[in-house]
């Protein structure tokens, strides 16, 4: 990756010379205009690494002579964090007894373990994998809740909620002679928390339900606290209990090294987002900004980490902005580690002191109104993101009813700047090129080779590839590389232990994403090899989730609607409807610029839209669109680009209020699966919207191909970017 260090300066220049011309925010209602490159990387930052080296490994494919010879090239093993889980030599049966153990001495009923940390991450440290180590379910979302009703025998229930993302991993992963599942949202489940009030509520033992209140959220907390039920809710925050019985054998937290997000991938210096924030501080009349979310901290500071979290460029740390000082709270070894550069570049925040990470507690709990401070007013993340432990930290001098929750840098985190949305597409284009160098190597391997590939060797692959990427930072989630029946198991991700061969005959899902100092990406993209197998109720059902997601890729809307997520995961989920399908999980989120892959606020699901706050839909948001069909044992369906909200000029048109209308950019560059298109589904305004995205795919990466000299990419998207009709 050093060869491209001498190609940085023309990049900058010309990525400075489009800023300037404003290039990248002019678009029109033109298809082809549309899809039209705006830049190219490539032309100034070639991977030199990913030629294919002259050797004598020449095979004849049809008219052309192709260098095969990186075929049999060794696959390099994913990143350590990929399907890593809490090892323990304790089985899990023991380690349910050793919970109602602890939960029998510190007479508690039901005992209540989240997936999240602290800072309620979404993905957690190995360290902080509680809800992992208990139950054997490894998916990124859900809740434990354990019960103890006969403390004797030490005996009761167990039960692992999830959503429909997770229904047959959780069933494949839990013991069920110790644990139920609780499928969420689904008719004849109760909702986990319920369960676990009534669960108190019935408890011979103990009516105590109780939890670590630094991993229960504040709206949960306030739900447990005000239930007019007969129990006793009562978080325990000496100890976590499951840290209790995990031991000595539990994992330390990370101290690897911080660094500095520079200036040219941010586009804007940790000063001057500082200021923006103090501004709405100021305006909500707010004096103390509390700050736990890790991105948010990340995003502020314009600092990163790739240790700390897998899959999440962030690192553990708090900060407290107010109207005229900051304070970051982080590990001093982490500092320590990080080298003299990183605290040379800290030295350019005005008025920032740097405190243990220990401490955020401590000075939290000493905020309280004052004769020197008496209009002492705290700002907190919503209450979504709050822990119950902060929240009840806060003195009770202090009137809570002054606290207010918004999550001020998450909301404008979300809006990217002219250089993050530059970098967007770059970092989309370089992940398009590993797509179509992954898909094409897999196609000629099952159908040309005949070899048994395994998903995790596909997993292994496509990460060889994005090594050779400049800039690239690691994967931004586990890869879901997946056959037949496994494609219907919506997170699915092989391991090197467990891994099914593809089979071309079946369908195959890739559903894979990384981290570059440019941006993050989130693609899925579904394959049918063998041609023959497509039969008609595949196509069918591939058509049907294509043409709900170019439903929302063509969509506009007007500025300043709430409810333009409820219309779009609606425009999803039409075509299916109206055979009488569904999906059971959101139509997408927002993605960080090199940041989570998961980014709220913005998320767009049939249960999860805020109508009532936040415009989240303008423009600089970026976002997935990712809808899909599954049947459960046979197969799935999903097809997943990130696009970029912009405004459209006013030759488009105007609303009926006068204002411009908004639409998408489309950022992904990976070609569709012809295989398992049915244009009798589609209109032609479809059909010629795929063969123009097709033709702007191929301008853009075939020359690029043959400078790499792999021509077979090269043929295999000449094939796949043809026209249909």
């Amino acid at each position: 990756m050093s060869s491209f260090l001498s190609e940085k300066e023309p990049l900058l220049a010309r990525t400075r010379k489009l800023e300037e011309e404003d290039e990248i925010s002019t678009h029109t209602s033109s298809s082809q205009t549309f899809f039209k490159s705006m830049f190219n990387p490539f032309q100034v930052c070639f991977p030199i690494s990913l030629r294919q080296s002259a050797s004598n490994t020449f095979i004849q494919d049809g008219n052309d002579i192709i260098d095969y010879s990186d075929d049999d090239d060794p696959l390099p093993d994913l990143p350590s964090v990929q399907g890593s889980y809490p090892l323990s030599t304790l089985s899990p049966a023991e380690r349910l007894l050793g919970l109602r153990r602890q939960m029998r001495k510190h007479k508690i009923g039901v005992y209540i373990i989240p997936s999240e940390d602290e800072h309620h991450s979404e993905e957690t440290a190995l360290a902080d994998k509680r809800r992992e180590f208990i139950s054997g379910f490894t998916g990124s979302a859900g809740v434990a809740v354990v019960t103890l009703t006969d403390p004797e025998r030490l005996t009761g229930e167990a039960i692992l909620s999830t959503d429909g993302r997770y229904f047959l991993q959780a069933q494949k992963q839990l013991d069920p002679k110790l644990w139920k599942l609780n499928k969420q949202n689904t008719l004849g489940y109760q909702l986990w928390y319920q369960y676990a009030i009534k669960a108190a509520v019935v408890n011979d033992f103990s009516n105590v339900l109780s939890c670590d209140p630094r991993t229960l959220s504040l709206s949960l907390g306030e739900f447990f606290n005000n239930s007019p039920s007969d129990f006793q809710f009562k978080p325990f925050s000496e100890v976590n209990l499951v840290d209790e019985v995990w031991g000595a054998e539990k994992p330390k937290r990370s101290l690897g090294p911080i660094y500095q997000w520079e200036l040219k991938y941010s586009g804007e210096h940790s000063n001057d987002k500082i200021k923006r924030v103090r501004a709405i501080l100021k305006e909500k009349s707010g004096t103390h900004y509390l700050v736990t979310e890790l991105d948010s901290i990340a995003w502020l500071f314009n600092l990163r980490a790739d240790t700390d979290i897998p899959f999440a460029p962030v690192f553990f740390s708090y900060a407290i902005v107010t109207l005229t000082s900051v304070t970051l709270y982080v590990d001093h070894q982490k500092l320590d580690n990080s080298g003299p550069s990183l605290k040379e570049y800290l030295s350019t925040i005005e008025d920032l002191t740097v405190a243990e990470y220990e401490d955020f507690y401590h000075d939290a709990a000493q905020l309280h109104a004052t004769a020197f401070e008496p209009s002492l007013k705290i700002v907190l993340p919503t209450k979504e993101a709050t822990s119950w432990a902060l929240y009840d930290i806060i003195p009770d001098s202090f009137s809570k009813r002054f606290i207010i929750h918004e999550s001020i840098i998450a909301n404008l985190k979300i809006f990217k700047n002219k250089t993050e949305s530059h970098n967007a597409k770059i970092a989309q284009y370089k992940d398009s090129l590993a797509f179509i160098m992954l898909t094409s190597w897999l196609e000629h391997q099952l159908l040309n080779k005949h070899v048994k590939v395994s998903e995790y060797d596909a997993s292994r692959k496509i990460y060889s590839i994005r090594k050779n990427l400049p800039n690239f930072k690691g994967l931004s989630y586990e890869t879901i590389s997946s056959t037949g029946p496994n494609a219907a198991i919506i997170h699915y991700a092989p391991s090197k232990y467990q891994s099914e061969t593809i089979d071309p005959a079946k369908v195959y899902l890739l559903d894979s994403g990384a981290h570059y100092l440019e941006g993050t990406t989130d693609i899925t993209r579904t394959y049918l090899f063998d041609r023959s197998a497509a039969t008609d109720e595949l196509k069918k059902y591939y058509t049907l989730v294509l043409k709900g997601h170019l439903a929302v890729a063509m969509a506009k809307f007007p500025a300043k609607s709430r409810g333009t997520g409820i219309v779009l995961d609606s425009y999803s989920r039409q075509p299916l409807w109206n055979h009488g399908l569904d999906y059971a999980h959101g139509l997408g989120h927002g993605v960080g610029s090199f940041g989570l892959v998961h980014e709220g606020p913005l998320y767009i699901s049939p249960t999860v839209n805020n109508t009532s706050k936040l415009d989240l839909f303008q423009p600089g948001a970026i976002l997935t669109d990712e809808p899909g069909y599954y049947v459960d044992g046979e197969f799935g369906f999903r097809v997943e680009s990130e696009l970029e909200v912009i405004e459209f000029d006013d030759s488009f048109g105007k609303t009926k209020n006068g204002e411009k209308f908004l639409g998408f950019k489309y950022l992904t560059k990976v070609p569709f699966a012809k295989s398992l298109i049915d244009t009798k589904y589609l209109s032609q305004i479809e059909i010629q919207w795929i063969n123009d995205y097709h033709q702007s795919i191929w301008d853009d990466f075939s020359e690029k191909l043959l400078e790499l000299n792999n021509r077979r990419a090269y043929n295999w998207l000449h094939k796949e970017t043809s026209p249909i009709s």
